[in-house]
């Protein structure tokens, strides 16, 4: 098998094409990124390609009244359980704990409760 990468420098963007020959099957092309991925990471770049948002990353800010037991913080799913960060007061780094779906969940370290919510 030969490959033929050829590079086209032009205004500071770099960009790249591969063909791969065989003797046998001719000219291949590289799949796209779009072509080569599957799961959650297909469904986002489908989402990206119609203009939406598969996965929202922005951080949740609570009122503050929220992260009582008769009101805590609701953290939006589209699962039955999801990652959720807080910034540990004494450390000033991310815990992670794991959210699910039922009962709320409290914290010590912060003093607050949590709550999955169903999108």
């Amino acid at each position: 098998m030969i490959r033929n990468i050829n590079r086209i420098i032009k205004s500071n963007e770099i960009k790249r094409s591969l063909s791969i020959f065989t003797p046998s099957e001719g000219k291949r092309v590289v799949s796209s990124d779009e072509e080569q991925q599957a799961g959650r990471r297909l469904e986002e770049l489908q989402e990206a390609n119609a203009g939406r948002e598969a996965f929202n990353r922005d951080p949740i800010i609570p009122d503050a009244k929220a992260g009582t037991k008769e009101n805590p913080i609701l953290v939006p799913s589209g699962l039955h359980s999801r990652a959720v960060g807080f910034e540990d007061p004494n450390f000033h780094q991310v815990q992670w704990f794991n959210l699910k779906e039922g009962p709320v969940h409290y914290i010590p370290t912060i003093g607050l409760y949590f709550k999955l919510k169903a999108v």
